[in-house]
């Protein structure tokens, strides 16, 4: 079996300390754009997870992501005979019938096909729509549209403190900031990491901000974060998080506290013009889940694992990812006649007292009717 993927880039920041792209929940663009049936079901696990004694709203990883989730995960796979080949790239998807027949991937000694029984693409959707041939979208109509499907940018940039400013526990989400921030401040959650062992051992404290907004006018320069330099994104995220915080006499968001920063290296600044990502972040518009395939397309043998597949999840998130992965797996083992196990799927759930309403809702909808709260009645 075969698998392509795309990881991000590693981000490294001060040397000897841990970077890494900063989780974010929260992402801006306008309502009139986005799918109700994603921000509907995402919203109210939200909600279900907040109102529910037994359940996490919000959770952390304990350490730097590559630390504690992939390099560890990345040693477990290589143990069970998994092979990494970090230098190639897929730059083509052959077929024949309903069947891949090869991969074509360059490597540093040149380009190659690659053969397997089976194929998983764990790829994000602008590398995969970059790969559809007119061949391979007669082969699958079901991905034969995802140029259709849209992105927007969600990196991060992270601050190092000589004091650690813990803010909340948990993450922050600046509503009304014009660059849609969140935040988060990781030594209080990283209970096994020693700052002081890493780096020079002077940071205390680290806290990671996504901007989720890159074509809004700034605070300090007027100018969209696509448009400002590495040093300005910086100076504008800085004080936007000093407008947010630095009230009531507090002061958390000190000049004088600040060691270094590190900006997302996905975001590449070309001169002149405006900055680039390799790393854009799907979102869910009206109407886009009819572009969106299932883990198993058309083809007997290739199955997708990636964020933008149907699943429970239904928002480009890790989650989503691994849902994603787990109905690849089912599928595979359904096209190889296996009798292993079945990876596990969790669907999402709905308080109960809700389904008095849903079912109203659904007789309603097929009778044509509106809604009863627009209808009145």
């Amino acid at each position: 079996m075969v698998g392509f993927h795309c990881r991000s880039k590693d981000v490294e920041g001060l040397p000897g300390l841990p970077g890494g792209r900063p989780y974010a929940i929260a992402g801006r663009y306008a309502p009139e754009e986005s799918s109700t049936r994603t921000v509907g079901c995402t919203q109210l696990q939200l909600l279900y997870g907040l109102i529910c004694p037994d359940r996490v709203f919000d959770r952390l990883l304990s350490g730097p992501t590559d630390d504690v989730w992939i390099d560890p995960w990345i040693e477990y796979l290589k143990k069970l005979g998994v092979q990494f080949y970090p230098e190639n790239r897929l730059t083509a998807i052959e077929t024949a019938g309903r069947r891949v027949t090869g991969a074509i991937v360059e490597t540093v000694s040149g380009r190659s096909t690659i053969t397997a029984d089976y194929y998983i693409a764990a790829l994000p959707v602008e590398v995969m729509s970059a790969l559809m041939t007119d061949e391979l979208k007669r082969a699958a109509p079901s991905l034969a549209n995802l140029d259709k499907l849209e992105t927007r940018w969600m990196n991060g940039i992270q601050f190092y403190l000589a004091q650690d400013v813990p803010l909340v526990n948990g993450h922050a989400i600046y509503l009304d900031s014009p660059w849609a921030l969140t935040s988060i401040s990781q030594r209080q959650f990283w209970t096994n990491v020693d700052l002081s062992q890493l780096g020079d051992g002077t940071v205390g404290g680290i806290l990671s901000v996504d901007i989720s907004e890159w074509q809004a006018a700034g605070v300090v320069y007027g100018k969209s974060a696509q448009e400002c330099t590495a040093e300005q994104i910086k100076e504008e995220v800085w004080t936007q998080l000093k407008q947010h915080l630095n009230v009531g006499g507090a002061a958390p968001i000190a000049d004088s506290n600040l060691i270094s920063w590190f900006l997302d290296p996905d975001i590449e600044f070309p001169n002149p013009g405006t900055a680039t990502n390799a790393e854009p972040l799907m979102i869910n518009t009206a109407g886009s889940l009819q572009y969106r395939p299932e883990a198993q397309v058309e083809l007997q043998n290739l199955f997708v694992a990636s964020d933008y597949v149907r699943t429970y999840t239904d928002i480009a998130c890790m989650e989503a990812a691994n849902e994603a992965a787990r109905r690849a797996v089912n599928c595979l083992l359904v096209s190889a006649g296996s009798t292993a196990r079945a990876a596990q799927l969790w669907p999402l759930e709905e308080p109960a007292f809700l389904k008095p309403l849903q079912e109203v809702d659904r007789i309603r909808f097929g009778l044509s009717l509106p809604h009863h709260l627009v209808s009145g009645s």
